[in-house]
């Protein structure tokens, strides 16, 4: 084997690391992609793909693959209020023509994607590793190669730049001080459940109690009525009765939602309950020397708007072309690198306030209800924030001051 570095060192082998892997071997650069896993492998995750995903894919060269399985097509999301308010907001763009464009989100189990994606970075010409645990990462000297020591067996590697991927709870992204903690802490339980009476090809989403559930139909309607249901409670007052009986709480906790009630009769679980804790996560640079932060490593506030395999994607694609950049300069320093903070601020930094907006209507069950009774009866401003949602709109449609006064007066 070689004792030539890598170009790149992908860690993290989910959505985020696997689509820069695929960007980065297609450049011409050699590349490597570990995780500690072994594919596929399930991860807690609501499982939808906005509609803007699905571009993204065919450029990976997936999207065939993933339709032809025969995934839920998503036409919008019914949200319902604390309070007994609801609206339904399809994903429909308008034309320059001015025609209606309906656009669909798909709903496909990370089992399938994550593993969809990693033979697409394979079939590429990255190098991948499996079961493969990042122990410590060291500089040879300044600006040097990095040395990546697996916590076990597997091999040390040796690469000019390193690409963390690796979660919300990125090993590389703490030990490097670039990850601050929020004050928001947040548990997410996650399960596939057959049997809830009147799914169709809405996704839905309940608020109360300070809690939310995201439902997403994972079989087209009349097909099957399996689904993705994703809680998301608080850490501070739930953590406890979580703690060694997630299942059970879901279970007891759906009950809570008035527009569940009597739709569970016949739910049973089909996979057991997945969770996630400590989801919320600030990064205070996206980039150090020799490094770049991608996906859920980036920063990670809240899931409720569902676009974290879009940001995943998307943000592949940015720290790609910085990273090809940097390595045909010869210069991957954090001065170099550090394009790609600005660039990641550009493209997502508008959806950051929104979900800062809706994660305070969450909070506040008067303010949820005013908003569900504004868009409940304004079908067109309920569309666009469910475009602005699904990354088919920019979040200026909604940020901007007439929509605003529209919804809060």
């Amino acid at each position: 084997m070689s004792n030539r570095p890598f170009d790149v060192a992908v860690v993290g082998a989910g959505p985020a690391g696997s689509a820069t892997a695929v960007h980065l071997a297609r450049a011409g650069l050699r590349v490597v992609l570990v995780d500690r896993s072994i594919f596929p492998r399930d991860k807690p995750c609501a499982e939808y793909l906005n509609p803007a995903v699905g571009p993204l894919l065919h450029e990976l060269g997936v999207l065939e693959e993933i339709e032809a399985t025969r995934p839920a097509r998503v036409r919008g999301f019914r949200i319902h209020a604390p309070g007994g308010r609801e609206f339904q907001g399809d994903f429909v763009t308008r034309a320059a023509d001015g025609r209606t464009i309906v656009e669909t989100g798909l709903a496909v189990p990370r089992l399938r994607l994550d593993h969809a994606l990693l033979q697409a970075a394979r079939r590429a010409g990255a190098e991948i590793r499996e079961g493969w645990r990042l122990g410590q990462v060291v500089r040879e000297s300044p600006g040097g190669p990095a040395r990546l020591v697996p916590a076990s067996e597997g091999g040390t590697i040796r690469a000019r730049l390193v690409v963390a991927a690796d979660g919300v709870h990125s090993t590389i992204a703490r030990r490097l001080g670039l990850h601050a903690p929020r004050r928001m802490r947040k548990i997410a339980l996650v399960a596939h459940v057959r049997g809830i009476a009147g799914l169709g090809d809405y996704g839905e989403i309940h608020v109360a109690g300070r809690r939310y559930v995201g439902l997403a139909p994972l079989e087209p309607a009349g097909v099957g009525d399996l689904c993705n249901v994703a809680m998301v409670v608080d850490e501070g007052r739930d953590g406890q009765r979580v703690a060694g009986r997630a299942q059970d709480f879901l279970l007891e906790a759906l009950e809570t939602f008035p527009r569940l009630r009597g739709r569970l009769a016949r739910a049973t679980v089909t996979r057991p309950t997945l969770t996630a804790s400590r989801l919320a996560v600030r990064a205070r640079r996206l980039s150090a020397d020799g490094v770049l932060l991608v996906g859920d490593a980036a920063g990670y506030y809240d899931p409720f708007t569902g676009e974290g395999i879009y940001r995943a994607l998307r943000g592949a694609r940015l720290a790609s072309g910085v990273a090809v950049e940097a390595l045909t300069k010869g210069d991957v320093g954090a001065g170099t690198l550090a394009c790609y903070d600005r660039l990641h601020a550009r493209v997502f930094g508008g959806k950051r306030t929104i979900e800062v907006v809706i994660q305070v209507a969450v909070q506040v069950p008067a303010l949820m209800d005013r908003v569900a009774a504004v868009l409940g009866a304004r079908k067109g401003m309920a569309d666009t924030m469910l475009a602005v949602t699904g990354d088919l709109l920019p979040p200026s449609a909604v940020l901007r001051p007439g929509y605003l006064l529209r919804l809060l007066v």
